[in-house]
């Protein structure tokens, strides 16, 4: 596959958005990485772009002009001074991203928290922990035996069959929860199925402490003392089915309810996401290891924003990817909301997966109201999946009571559902009235360039190519209407003159207008 700056080469390019190393840049030889995040940080170029941030969108800049129509540079402007005009056609106007609201479906019996679509088949795992006393979840005390692994599947994400795959030995640990699994495009055949999961230890405490007082306080949890230690464990598994415990734990670190571990090929590592606790507040930490056994500490990556109200935490981070596109790194985390112990999912974009942004438009996930099973308190669970052949989804679950509501058993009533999309349609780029903006160089994969958008009666869409005179954006025929997959002709002509290999900078005019997304064919 051609890189993707050999399809920018001589637009220049930008320091990359990275991670940097505890005792400096890490080493190793990444001339086959473009650097550039425009388009975002991505192996090779994709066929599909969608609107969820910035890497399409050039913010562009004034040029200054004489009366004639001649720019003049910044520097060295030729002798002697003249009136010019600040010519603003270049400047990204009228638009706006703004999260789109899925719809509910529910509930669905037996869906797990995690759902993986793997070679077709619906897929999630979960742990039960056999105690040797009473099972409390995370609040439990006595030590663990065993942890048994159950696996649920689906051919169509609603009708579930479970079962007990594997029954896995431990020792010395209890409050066994945060249980993620994912998929390792990277490792071994023997270890392609992972999973990771919080537990409070009670063998070798001191071992710990005196390792974990060698951290730099910056990276410790004032939680943890000599009396109270809490790590990251390992298991994994060539089919999903025979787990096996690594001997030795991933991290120090109190983790408990979520922890998220994928493969990032552009950074080539292995990223967890996870939970910290500063100031008595929950927020969403993240960490890096190039083999699954060895970790950087836990750094905060994401708290809830000095706007909100202060007795609100960010729970559960919910990351994932766009299917078929891992270059848009997603959140759908669960902000808590203390005064009522309720909650509301919110999304979340990022390039690189370090550095997030809130994508505009509000909560996309609220408590359905005090008569439905979702009444009180939600959240949202792994992963982003297609739904059938014209949505995607992602799981979600739903309680009928605030969440630490006294659990005296059978009164909170708990289920799934999916959360749902249309296709591609998850955000969109709005221009409330007229719109206008350029994009940076796209590589061009296809002969044609269809469109999603939803575009109001009174309203209009048209793209044209910089460059090529027979796609100027005049010439494109005007879009309206609501159409997933809406082929873009110029003067009722669909073919490119611009050919696979090419790049090609788009200009986009709106007006009342959603766009969803840009796909080469």
């Amino acid at each position: 596959m051609m890189r993707r700056r050999e399809f920018l080469a001589g637009m220049g390019s930008m320091v990359a958005l990275g991670a940097i190393a505890q005792d400096g840049m890490d080493e190793g030889d990444f001339s086959s990485l473009d650097a550039d995040p425009r388009g975002g940080f991505i192996p090779g170029p994709q066929k599909k772009l969608l609107f969820v941030d910035l890497r399409h969108i050039d913010p562009g800049d004034l040029q200054w002009r004489t009366a004639d129509g001649t720019v003049i540079p910044v520097a060295g402007p030729p002798e002697p001074p003249v009136p010019v005009w600040a010519d603003a056609s270049r400047v990204v106007r009228g638009v706006r991203l703004v999260a789109q609201k899925p719809a509910k479906e529910g509930p669905v019996e037996n869906r797990p928290g995690q759902v993986i679509l793997d070679a077709g088949v619906y897929r999630g795992w979960s742990l039960k922990t056999n105690y040797a006393g009473a099972d409390l979840g995370s609040y439990s005390s006595a030590l663990a035996e065993s942890i048994t692994v159950r696996t649920a599947e689906s051919n169509d994400g609603y009708a579930w069959t479970e079962r007990d795959v594997s029954t896995v030995s431990v020792k010395g640990i209890t409050g066994i929860d945060g249980a993620g699994f994912f998929i390792d495009p990277n490792g071994s055949a023997e270890e392609r199925y992972k999973c990771v999961f919080h537990a409070s230890v009670r063998e070798g405490v001191q071992e710990l402490w005196v390792k974990y007082q060698k951290f730099h306080p910056r990276y410790r949890d004032n939680r943890l003392n000599g009396e109270h230690m809490n790590c990251l464990y390992g298991m994994t598994s060539p089919d999903g089915v025979n787990w096996n415990l690594l001997p030795e734990p991933l991290l120090i670190h109190q983790g408990d309810t979520d922890n998220t571990v994928y493969y990032d090929p552009w950074l080539g590592k292995y990223i967890l996401y996870t939970r910290l606790c500063w100031l008595d507040r929950r927020l969403i930490g993240r960490a890096e290891s190039d083999d699954f056994r060895n970790w950087s500490p836990v750094v905060p990556m994401l708290s809830a924003p000095l706007e909100d109200p202060y007795s609100y935490d960010v729970y559960l981070n919910a990351r994932t990817e766009y299917p078929g596109l891992p270059g848009y790194h997603l959140l759908f985390p669960m902000f808590y909301r203390r005064f009522t112990q309720s909650s509301e999912i919110r999304m979340y974009s990022s390039l690189d997966g370090i550095l997030w942004d809130a994508v505009p438009g509000g909560p996309i996930l609220e408590p359905g109201g005090v008569n439905a099973w979702d009444g009180e308190f939600v959240t949202a669970g792994k992963n982003l999946v297609p739904l059938g052949d014209d949505k995607v989804a992602i799981p979600y679950n739903g309680a009928s009571h605030p969440h630490k509501y006294p659990r005296w058993p059978g009164v909170i009533k708990g289920n799934a559902g999916w959360a749902t999309w249309p296709k591609d349609r998850i955000c969109a780029l709005r221009a409330d009235e007229e719109g206008e903006f350029f994009t940076f160089g796209i590589p061009v994969t296809g002969t044609e360039l269809r469109v999603n958008a939803r575009v109001n009666t009174g309203g209009s869409l048209q793209i044209g190519l910089v460059g090529f005179d027979a796609h100027a954006i005049d010439l494109c025929d005007i879009i309206t209407g609501d159409e997933a997959a809406r082929t873009v002709t110029w003067r009722g002509n669909p073919n490119l003159r611009a050919q696979p290999g090419d790049t090609a900078r788009l200009h986009i005019r709106m007006r009342a207008a959603d766009l969803f997304a840009l796909e080469w064919v």
